[in-house]
């Protein structure tokens, strides 16, 4: 039986509610990579996958895993900014950067984590123009992304107003969405990032839109529109076993 050693890196902790019912991002991202591991052997992808899920909290400048103890590092979402030079963001840059350019262990991004990613590799990363992107909604695949996921579009729930501006050298875009011109971006192999939510549930996206609703973060504009498509349904099982593609096969 192959093991494989994931390491989650937690750049936020959840809401209140959330983690009362689902854990922190750790327990959400175990329960994610486990779901998609699953449909990607029913499906008939690698048998015999002894997973190893370990979770390293960067906001609280955990230690950093080491780089001979792990095959894929995977970054989580955050309400924090990655182009900001905090401490612990400027760390994890480097840290992405570093093993990227000095291991072969492949970098997995989501949301935020999509954003750190791209920074670490020389793109810029930016907030855009005030425009939010919630709850499930359509990201329209290029031909790299449309092989990919056997599919033409992606149904997925979102949470940003940041956004990755420029595509990292040696990339390719995965997709895109009105609001959104980098929603995705693969280098074989090596990087996976998505700049949606695949791991979010409707119960998680009710929350924080409630959540932000009352902080006034949100307009009631932007609260209804993103109410009213939080319980559609979204490909999330379907991402998650294309990651498992994306870690097990060569692509």
């Amino acid at each position: 039986m192959r093991k494989f050693r994931l390491a989650v890196l937690e750049c936020d902790t959840p809401i209140e509610p959330v983690v009362e019912k689902l854990g922190t991002y750790a327990k959400i991202f175990d329960t994610f990579v486990r779901r998609g591991l699953e449909g990607y052997i029913e499906d008939g992808g690698a048998m015999g996958v002894d997973l190893e899920v370990t979770s390293h909290q960067m906001v609280d400048m955990e230690e950093l895993p080491s780089f001979k103890e792990v095959d894929c590092l995977m970054l989580t979402g955050s309400k924090h900014n990655a182009f900001e030079d905090h401490p612990w963001i400027t760390r994890l840059v480097d840290y992405c950067r570093l093993a990227y350019e000095t291991t072969d262990i492949p970098l997995v991004g989501i949301c935020f984590g999509h954003q750190i990613i791209a920074r670490a590799l020389g793109a810029k990363v930016q907030r855009n123009a005030g425009v939010w992107e919630v709850a499930v909604d359509q990201v329209d695949l290029t031909p790299e992304g449309q092989k990919l996921f056997n599919s033409d579009k992606l149904f997925l729930h979102q949470m940003h107003q940041d956004i990755v501006a420029t595509l990292p050298e040696g990339s390719v875009l995965l997709g895109k969405s009105p609001k959104c011109e980098i929603q995705g971006f693969y280098i074989p192999k090596r990087v996976l990032t998505l700049q949606a939510h695949p791991e979010f549930s409707e119960f998680i996206m009710d929350q924080v839109m409630r959540r932000r609703f009352e902080q006034k973060i949100f307009t009631p504009e932007v609260y209804e529109s993103g109410i009213s498509r939080a319980s559609k349904e979204h490909d999330g099982l379907k991402v998650s076993k294309v990651i498992w593609k994306f870690l097990l096969e060569d692509l």
